[in-house]
């Protein structure tokens, strides 16, 4: 069970992001934006290693839309 509060549609946080695929996770640079989208439930229903779904939907303040998982979001 997920015993983490959940973040809200709106909230504004500090994504982990990075579009270069050789970067390691933990060298991604915070960027800022709001939470637009929950998938809750729907994340990991699909049987695939490719196109992995992700929780979030995170509007960056410079206008990219990325997605995100809960380990990578922090309050703002």
């Amino acid at each position: 069970m997920d015993t983490q509060q959940p973040f809200a549609v709106g909230s504004h946080v500090k994504v982990r992001f990075s579009s270069n695929a050789e970067l390691a996770r933990e060298q991604w640079p915070k960027e800022s934006g709001v939470i637009k989208e929950d998938f809750g439930d729907q994340v990991g229903s699909v049987d695939r290693t490719w196109a992995v779904s992700r929780r979030y939907a995170v509007a960056l303040d410079d206008g990219r839309l990325v997605f995100a998982d809960p380990q990578d979001i922090e309050q703002a």
